[in-house]
């Protein structure tokens, strides 16, 4: 499995083959976050698949997108805000979250392990769907 966003430059991809590595890797991750929301996106191929892994303190967040669940799926908590989004951190830019999405760090950490062994969306996790878009999609955007 190869993740990226682990380092404030955004420009080194980490490899885990085992769960040790893993587990370093999201203790990176976690020391790297110091209180702030940040994501890393974890990736295997074959059939291609995607789990962006963020984490905020004791919460975080996770959305998966692969060849068995298409249109991608945030994970779902237990607690919502009066905030419509949740902003994460990723390589540069802010990544959006829905208000419900963050779960306990046990749970994110549990499911980027399943994630290493399968490849495919995590079975841990409540998930929800992608929220439907409401403006305009960038590329239609007027120049």
């Amino acid at each position: 499995m190869t993740l990226d966003g682990l380092d404030e430059q955004g420009d080194k991809s980490v490899i885990a083959t085992t769960p040790a590595e893993l587990d370093g890797a999201l203790n990176r991750l976690r020391l790297l976050s110091r209180g702030r929301p940040v994501l890393a996106e974890a990736s295997v191929e074959n059939p291609m698949a995607v789990l962006s892994i963020g984490v905020h303190g004791d919460r975080g967040v996770l959305y998966y997108s692969g060849a068995d669940h298409v249109e991608g799926a945030f994970s779902t908590g237990d607690s919502g805000s009066d905030v419509p989004e949740i902003l994460y951190y990723y390589m540069g830019s802010d990544t959006s979250f829905p208000p419900n999405s963050e779960i306990p760090i046990e749970a994110v950490r549990q499911a980027a392990h399943e994630f290493m062994t399968t490849g495919q969306r995590p079975t841990g996790v409540q998930w929800q769907p992608r929220p439907a878009q409401t403006g305009p999609v960038e590329s239609e955007w007027p120049l």
